[in-house]
This record gives structure tokens, sequence and C-alpha cells, in this order.
């Protein structure tokens, strides 16, 4: 059989699960994801609750949980500096020949974290952090109000609780409106924020983050086999769009978080003898008693991801990146393979689009985690096998950082233009690695696999929540959106196409 007719049953399966959150989620199909298993899968009653525990109250717990019960307290570290205005710290993080770059973004915020994990004995973690930030009025008008996102008490895809402590604005503390079942805390302010002018915030947060990633479908923050899987786990400024802050729930079935380009530097305190993975690039570690700490700064980056487990790194340098591949000991043996795929896709969108300008790139073994989830300069692959569908995802989820780590869009409200290019890259992959008559079978099964729509004739540009089903929602953005992008291809010839991307 050839690869292009193996394809195609894949094709169909990836179309439900790559979850960037690329819905391509799991509906009636089956497949490998569903043999995934979680080694601490918790009983139905330790899910978090569905509905939200007001903010002021203790850290919830799953119904008929028990008490955590926390491991070693981590020995307390020094407050890190919050060096707002110095911009050469952010350098580590980048290719030497782009470090320059973090220059353009001097209004971007700036966060400093701390943030130390522990892991109880009935399975779940905790998180304990704080952070300060400096945010700076972009927008052409003043703001009265200030908003933090709370990305863990998201209940579609995150099994966790975010309780917010003591805040303060410019020094002030200051009492939080909750919005959206806990999502977004608003923050009236008592002198309008002009245009231009900074304030500076500080929070204090924890976070209860529960077992059963796999066990549950698929999720994207909690744990896995022992893996604590946690995006976005500190309060995060979202992006103000057309005027508004953008606080909406996000919509079943796409993306979650939504924000503009940020620096950071942040500090993780977490057991010594499980490896930690983080944003950006570690520029200092230390080890006390039986707890490790690094310090990591990033480049400009739209947020932040850590996981912490038993995971074994292996790493490999491209064009002067290194590729970090942080795996489960019983899916070592795929090491290989998906450095292989994430150099393959590297290689390929560094000629065909426009270089990649931070230091590393983390490749996690995440089961469960959908297909696949992207974060800046990290990834989730939740399905680390021998099929064809291991490389759909890694090629699909390292597509990525060009589209909407490097090249920003609106996850929420128009997701073609990272998901149908990130689905494209993969053609792209296809043709540097498996020559052009690849690339095109890969097309014509996106064609056949249209014709599953139940609306084929939709457009790609909707938000989320405009599509009736997950289905159309993946065929429509992810396999159309890719065929216009073709199209345009093909209307303006290779030349102008491909200045196009690097533009």
């Amino acid at each position: 059989m050839s690869r292009v007719h193996k394809l195609l049953p894949l094709l169909a399966l990836a179309l439900t699960l790559l979850a960037c959150n690329t819905l391509r989620r799991l509906t009636t199909l089956e497949g490998p994801e569903d043999e995934a298993t979680d080694a601490f899968a918790p009983p139905a009653t330790a899910a978090p609750p569905s509905t939200p525990t007001p903010i002021v109250t203790a850290t919830p717990r799953p119904a008929g949980a028990s008490t955590p019960t926390p491991a070693a307290t981590p020995t307390a570290q020094p407050t890190l500096p919050a060096a707002f205005n110095d911009l050469a710290q952010f350098r580590a993080a980048m290719r030497p020949e782009f470090a320059a770059d973090v220059e353009q973004f001097p209004n971007a915020t700036r966060y400093t974290i701390e943030v130390a994990v522990t892991f109880n004995a009935d399975g779940s973690a905790t998180l304990t952090g704080r952070e300060r930030l400096r945010y700076t009025n972009q927008q052409a008008f003043a703001l009265d109000e200030i908003y933090l996102m709370l990305w863990p008490n998201e209940n579609q895809q995150y099994l966790s609780r975010m309780t917010l402590g003591r805040v303060t604005l410019a020094g002030a503390e200051a009492q939080p409106e909750m919005e959206h079942g806990d999502l977004a805390a608003r923050f009236a302010l008592a002198t309008p924020l002009v245009p231009g002018a900074s304030i500076d915030v500080s929070a204090e947060f924890e976070v209860q983050a529960f077992p059963g990633v796999a066990a549950s479908g698929a999720m994207r923050f909690g744990l896995t086999n022992g893996v604590l899987l946690a995006p976005t786990f500190y309060p995060l400024i979202p992006r103000i769009v057309e005027g508004d802050w953008q606080t909406m729930p996000a919509p079943p079935g796409g993306d979650t978080t939504n924000s503009d380009t940020a620096l950071y530097v942040w500090r993780v305190t977490a057991p010594s003898d499980l490896a930690i993975v983080g944003t950006g690039s570690v520029v200092a570690s230390e080890r006390s008693g039986g707890t490790q700490t690094q310090t990591l700064v990033t480049g400009p980056m739209r947020d932040l991801a850590l996981v912490v487990g038993p995971l074994e790194l292996t790493q490999r340098t491209v064009d002067g990146i290194t590729l970090n591949a942080y795996m489960l000991e019983q899916n070592a043996g795929f090491t290989d393979e998906m450095l292989d795929y994430a150099e393959g896709q590297v290689t390929t969108l560094q000629a065909r689009v426009g270089p990649y300008p931070f230091a590393e790139l983390d490749l996690v073994d995440a089961p469960g985690a959908f297909g696949g989830i992207e974060y800046p300069g990290t990834v989730f692959i939740g399905v680390v096998d021998g099929s064809d569908f291991f490389q759909i995802a890694t090629v699909h989820e390292v597509g990525h950082q060009w589209f909407y780590s490097l090249i920003g869009d609106d996850q929420l409200l128009e997701p073609w233009l990272d998901e149908a290019a990130a689905t494209y890259t993969e053609v792209l992959y296809e043709e540097n690695i498996h020559g052009r008559r690849a690339a095109n079978g890969m097309l014509d099964s996106f064609w056949g696999a249209l014709d599953a729509a139940h609306q084929p004739d939709l457009p790609i540009g909707l938000g989320v929540s405009d599509y009736a089903s997950g289905n159309d929602y993946g065929l429509i953005v992810y396999l159309k959106g890719a065929l216009f992008f073709d199209a345009l291809r093909r209307e303006i010839g290779d030349e102008a196409f491909f200045d196009f991307l690097h533009n």
C-alpha cells in the first residue's frame, strides 16, 4: 500500500485528535490515543467540580477526595528581582543572531513569577506562586480596568482549580470582581491608565491540579502518568480586541488562551528527582535537600508552559537550536523518531517561512494531551507510538511555533490563521522530506476528507463557536483552510507565495 493510501484513514483520525487545541478531538472514531493509560487515573469522584467555587473560599477539591498531604516543603528562595527595565536579560533565551529582537518589545508586559510544585499523597499536585508584572497601555484610549485570566479555572480542558490570593495594583491592595465562573478577575483602576502609561501588579495564587488527563479522554492541564502538565498556570493579562478585554470563556473544542507577546523571568522549585520543563532557557539552577530550583528567561513569548515529572531528556542541535525531547521511560524507544520529525519540520520551515529565533524548543511526551498541544517554545505530544499519527502530531505542533507563536492571531475568533497554516506546514514537511508526489497525495486526502463535512461550503474564517459541530470545525478550518493556502500558492506561484510567508 502506498504511503498516501496509508495516510487516508490517519488523516480522518488526526482531524479528531490534534488539539492545538486542534479540536481534532476523538468523537466517534477510535485510535491510538484511546489506548493511552494514566498511572494515576482517579476514581469517578476525583474530577474537579463543574460548578465554580467562589474564589474567596479555601482551594476547592474534587468531591470525595482526601485532603492533600503536601510533600516536603520547598526550601524558601530569595525573591526574584523585578528588573522590568532590563531588556538585555531576555537575550539569553535567543539564538545569538536574533538576540537584538527583544529590543523590538519595549512596551511588552513583563512578568516575574515564582512557583513551587509539590506532589500530594492523593495523586494531585499543588502549585503555590506569586507574580509581579508591569503592564503598559498600548491602546489609543485610557483604561479604567484591568483583568487577570485564571485559566486553571476553565472546566472543559483543565483538571485544576486556582485560588487568587492577595493582589496589589500600583502598591495598593485591590479586590477583584470575579466573572465567568472565576475565569476572569476584573480590577477597577482608581486612576485611568492613559495611553503609554504603565502599572505594576502583584498577585499571589495557588493551583490544585488533579490526575486523569489521559483517562478523561483529553485534557491540557492536570496529571498524566505521574507528569504534571501545567500550561498558563499563573494569572495572565488577556488581549484587548476591538476595544474590549477578551475575557470570554473559550468555546468548546478550540484553543483557550489568547494573549499578547510578553517577556518573562520565572523561577520553579520542584522535587529534585523529577525533570522540570519550562518555556525559555535556564539561566541558573540549584539544589537543596530534596528540591531543585531553576530560573528561566524567555524571549518574546505569548505565554508559558510548565511540566514536571519523571521524564528523560535527550537533546539534539539543529542550526544552533537545541531540541529537547522529554520522554517517559516506557516511550524512550521513540525518542529518535520524535527528534527526527522535529528536526525535519524546523529545517523545512526555516527555509520556507522564516527563522526560529529562540535558543530551544521542548518536545514533551504527554499522554492524553489530545493528539498534541502547542505552546511557545514547548509542544505536548499526546500520542507517542509507532503510528504515522505520531509524525503528523509532532510536525503539526512544531508548525505552530511559526503560526501563532511567532505570527500571532486570535485563536478564538480567527483560528484558521494558525490552524490552517499549521496544517499546511504538514504539506510543506511532506514535500521537503518525502517529495512533491507525497505532498500532492496528502492534499488529495484533504479533499477526500472534506466530503465528510456536513456543510462543506462553510467559510474557513469563522470563530470556533460559529461551527455547529467539532467535526465541521476541524474539516473546514484545518483541511479546507490548508487547501486555501495551496490554492493561493498555485494562483500566485511559488516565488510570490513563499515571499508572502516570509513577510
